[in-house]
């Protein structure tokens, strides 16, 4: 065997052993994530979900708000004065049903009704208007306030969904990016092996060590690995692309990834350990879900929809009283409890079709929605069980795969030791090559999968 083989074959060897580490910079998981964090602009809509709640909880609040109020109409001609009415006052709805309100007015002119006519200086009076019917226990008002504070909360819910999604996908697309340049890392050594042994081949073949047909063996080899590195390049390169749609600054400005930034190498990424713990009530795992939690405050919406559909079969009885004094200094002294106005209204469709039928779309509507909750927590309690499957089992892969990946490195630098000691055969050693390699991109994967439910378990669910 000729020494300049010799020295060839120990060469390979030791390149084998010590795959290509140039990181100018690495891109670690947790920097990445909180940039994404910070300056994603979905990060930003979100947080507008939960403003949107509590824009809507305020105009709610809107229909309880004081008013005042004022009417002034006046009519004039040739020198005759009609009528003037100057009406003002204060209406204070409250949460009961209830209206209070009080004012002033003056009317005067010469056609003016004898039932407007006020004391010269004008009338006071105070009151309040209640809903003794339909509107007693609840009323649009109410209902829409006590819509809108489940609605804030849905919405601060909505926001956490949609950070947990945007991180899930930015996990999925740092991971997929994590892979593809670990497989391009891979395929390079093993193009940079496969040209040595070529050479090393070629060279022995020259000095009649071995038949020219492994020269062509160990070179169809080289073009093998060429053509696996071109396809991962490419790889690489889409996937670089697709992180860098989660590379933003403030939120406006789109960022690209630097040329000089790497991935961890795969070598060194420790699995990550499942936590069992967190599976072990499971119920209260499907039930804390934001999907479940806003399932729920749908249902307690279209609860107060039936409630107040039901509020409307009642008969509409509305009673107001006003106490009414003049408007003189001495208001209090005056002041009869003989001294009022009051009135009532009432009204009730004689069949209540329309009502009848609110009523039964609203039930409806409840037990589809319960239906519905019934199978989103199935369908929660699947995606569970499937993650905690997926992180249990990637975990025991990534270790058995970590000791093969050792396991058949080991085998091909024996193969290799004795393919340059002329005991073995290109073919062999070809077939050792691809058996590392295909242990390695496989670890890859696994650890691919490792992560990736891990975050499934972190950003999609609640613990």
């Amino acid at each position: 065997m000729s020494k300049r083989f010799f020295v060839f074959g120990w060469i390979t060897f030791l390149l084998m052993l010590s795959p290509a580490r140039a990181q100018q910079g690495t891109m670690d998981y947790a920097t990445f994530i909180q940039i994404v964090r910070d300056h994603h602009p979905i990060m930003f809509q979100a947080e507008i979900k939960s403003l949107e709640g509590e824009a809507y909880l305020l105009k709610a609040k809107g229909g309880f708000d004081p008013k005042l109020l004022a009417d002034i109409r006046q009519k004039r001609f040739e020198e005759k004065e009609y009528y003037s009415y100057i009406n003002a006052g204060l209406k204070v709805p409250t949460w009961f049903g209830i209206s209070l309100q009080g004012g002033f007015d003056s009317n005067r002119g010469q056609y003016l009704g004898n039932e407007s006519t006020t004391p010269l200086d004008g009338l006071l009076h105070a009151g309040i208007t209640a809903n003794l019917g339909s509107g007693l226990f609840i009323d649009e008002r109410r209902a829409e306030l006590k819509q809108a504070k489940i609605y804030l909360e849905s919405t601060q819910l909505e926001q956490q969904l949609m950070e947990n999604q945007l991180i899930f996908d930015a996990s999925g697309a740092y991971w997929d990016w994590y892979k593809a340049y670990n497989k391009l890392q891979i395929y390079d050594a093993a193009v940079v092996n496969a040209t040595l042994r070529f050479e090393a081949v070629k060279n022995s073949a020259l000095f009649g060590d071995r038949p020219s047909i492994d020269t062509l063996e160990a070179y169809i080899q080289v073009q093998n690995r060429q053509i696996k590195r071109e396809q991962s390049r490419l790889d690489f390169q889409n996937k670089q692309a697709q992180l860098n749609v989660y590379l933003w600054q403030d939120g406006y400005i789109p960022l690209e990834l630097d040329s000089a930034m790497t991935a961890p190498i795969y070598t060194d990424l420790a699995p990550s350990s499942p936590d069992i713990a967190a599976f072990l009530d499971m119920e209260s795992l499907v039930s804390n879900h934001p999907e479940m939690q806003i399932a729920r405050n749908k249902i307690d919406m279209a609860k107060i929809d039936y409630r107040l559909s039901k509020e409307l079969l009642k008969p509409t009885l509305e009673v107001k009283y006003n106490a009414l004094s003049a408007a003189t200094t001495n208001d209090l002294e005056n002041y009869s409890i003989n001294n009022y106005a009051w009135g009532a209204h009432f009204s009730y469709p004689i069949f209540t079709r329309k009502e009848r039928g609110q009523v039964k779309l609203s039930e409806l509507k409840i037990q589809d929605q319960e239906a519905g909750v019934a199978q989103k927590g199935a369908h929660i309690r699947y995606k569970l069980d499937v993650a905690k499957n997926t992180w249990v089992s990637s975990y025991e892969q990534v270790i058995i795969y970590t000791s093969a990946v050792k396991n058949y490195e080991t085998m091909l630098s024996a193969e290799l030791e004795l393919f340059f000691l002329g005991e073995s055969s290109i073919f062999m050693v070809n077939a050792r090559d691809k058996s590392t390699i295909d242990a390695q991109i496989e670890l890859v994967e696994i650890q691919f999968l490792n992560q990736l439910s891990k975050h499934l378990v972190d950003y999609q669910l609640v613990r």
